[in-house]
């Protein structure tokens, strides 16, 4: 619950929350949406894998899934897509 209780004490309305869990079935990520539903958080991007309809992914807003079973695989494109991300943010 690590991130849930960090959104209860520091997040705020309007905030934009990425969660990444390759399984998409992380007890954590789950409990972090809901901590920032309450919050009403604008938007809740994940990075998933596995499963194409796994819980994360349902209950996001925006979600990047990789079509996978391979831990390895999965995380190395997740961390492809965040430096990528990264890179665009930092230019705007």
């Amino acid at each position: 619950n690590w991130i849930s209780r960090v959104i209860n004490k520091y997040g705020k309305k309007g905030d934009l929350l990425i969660l990444i869990s390759s399984s998409g079935k992380s007890k954590n990520m789950l409990n972090a949406i809901k901590a920032a539903r309450k919050k009403k958080f604008n938007n809740i991007i994940s990075f998933t894998g596995f499963k194409k309809n796994n819980l994360l992914k349902k209950k996001g807003d925006l979600n990047f899934w990789v079509n996978s079973k391979k831990y390895n695989t999965i995380e190395n494109t997740h961390q492809i897509l965040l430096t990528l991300a990264t890179d665009i943010i930092s230019k705007i």
